[in-house]
């Protein structure tokens, strides 16, 4: 698949290239903060549907937790209406797929277990998904190396096999939404910090960037890992897992897998459509004196660092899928997720900002087009999505203050 550009000006601002777009004043003005995967989904949904839409982004699109996602499209969780969701999205995305050339690859997901704690993660899952439309399936190693006949597993006590499971790169979908939401008239403006709201009373006027002012109906705060002190600009307490995880990345293969693989001791990988393998085999860094700043904040490693973590995935992964042993390391990211505290996603007003619309979930790239759908019906329609009842942000505390009465900018960090 041959890639498009953005269009792009000079200084990274992105304006649509549609004609005849209406700028009346009841168009609703809509300022997004966050150009990840989510923001873009809410961008386009929104656009669609005929707001006016400016998307605020710190550095470039995609470049946060978005691109150093797994980008695994899965409706694994344990809770039923998480799960529910999660399967509304996935179903998403296969209706949207086609039209905007997505070009999700939609494999499934194998996993096995040779006992212990993997084995009772895989019992879990089939239990939970047995009472869904979409139940999983127990694969024998026949069946296993009829799936994946270039994977040698070893012997195992069981594997599952979820055949609807996709896989995407989230940089690219991430510019397709925003591609499609420009066509209907949206702004992407980047880089673009904003640095403080614009406020009368509790209702929103506008934002101050490093841009210009912008002047706003609402505001979303998607701003991934930034969204906490996004909404402390609001005298909301949105409290928030510190997640980080690395994930390897080769050098182009051949075709070896279109399905995304689990094994045992948390080892994951999959092959993009242009033939990198990605992993990881941890899902956060164990608790050693060298991981202390990691697990303690934004911290860094140096390349040296990332190259031997990198080389040591592969060589775990090729222990399963002997193709691996030709991969050429390329890079290793080190990303740090949004997750809120309870692990569920957070959507909604802030309950005393109504103006003020949050989105912050893990994963963004599983829920992005459902949230979209969602997050529009809202603002547009001024309707209350069922579905969305259990993740509103009223369920943590607020810590509220004083909003000056008269338009004035309220003083603020430096965020995105």
């Amino acid at each position: 698949m041959k890639r498009r550009r953005f269009l792009m000006t000079s200084g990274g601002l992105l304006l649509s290239a549609g004609a005849g777009v209406l700028h009346a004043a009841s168009r609703l003005r809509v300022g997004i903060i966050g150009g990840g995967i989510v923001g873009a989904s809410i961008a386009f949904n929104l656009a669609e549907a005929g707001a006016e839409v400016t998307v605020f982004e710190k550095n470039q699109p995609a470049k946060g937790a978005t691109e150093k996602s797994f980008a695994w499209v899965n409706g694994f969780t344990n809770d039923p209406h998480y799960r529910s969701v999660r399967l509304k999205s996935l179903f998403a995305y296969r209706e949207i797929d086609a039209r905007l050339q997505l070009g999700i690859t939609w494999g499934g997901y194998l996993t096995w277990a040779r006992g212990g704690a993997d084995l009772a993660t895989l019992r879990s899952d089939l239990a939970d998904f047995a009472n869904t439309p979409h139940p999983l399936h127990i694969v024998d190693a026949d069946e296993f190396a009829r799936l994946s006949p270039l994977t040698t597993p070893g012997p195992f006590e069981m594997a599952t096999f979820s055949p609807i499971d996709g896989q995407l790169d989230p940089v690219w979908v991430t510019h397709r939404f925003l591609e499609g939401a420009m066509g209907h008239g949206a702004k992407v403006v980047y880089p673009c910090e904003v640095t403080a709201p614009i406020v009368r009373g509790r209702r929103l006027k506008g934002v101050q960037t490093s841009r210009g002012e912008f002047r706003l109906d609402r505001l979303i705060l998607a701003g991934g890992t930034e969204t906490a002190q996004l909404a402390g600009l609001f005298n909301f307490k949105l409290p928030m897992k510190h997640d980080p995880g690395i994930l390897v990345h080769t050098m182009p293969l051949p075709d070896i897998t279109k399905i995304i693989h689990g094994g045992p001791n948390m080892l994951s990988f999959k092959q993009m459509s242009n033939g990198c393998l990605v992993g990881t085999d941890a899902t956060s860094p164990p608790d050693i004196p060298a991981h202390a700043g990691i697990r303690s904040g934004a911290a860094d490693f140096p390349e040296p660092i990332r190259a031997m973590h990198g080389h040591r995935i592969i060589d775990r992964i090729a222990t399963v899928l002997p193709a691996a042993r030709n991969a050429t390391y390329n890079k290793l990211t080190l990303g740090y997720r949004p997750v809120p505290l309870d692990g569920l996603p957070v959507v909604g007003a802030l309950p005393d900002s109504p103006d003020v619309y949050v989105a912050v979930m893990h994963s963004g790239v599983t829920l992005a087009p459902i949230m979209g759908r969602y997050v529009a019906r809202e603002l547009i329609e001024g309707a209350s999505v069922a579905d969305l009842a259990p993740y509103r942000p009223t369920r943590f505390a607020a810590t509220t203050a004083t909003t000056p009465e008269l338009e004035s900018a309220v003083a603020s960090p430096r965020v995105a």
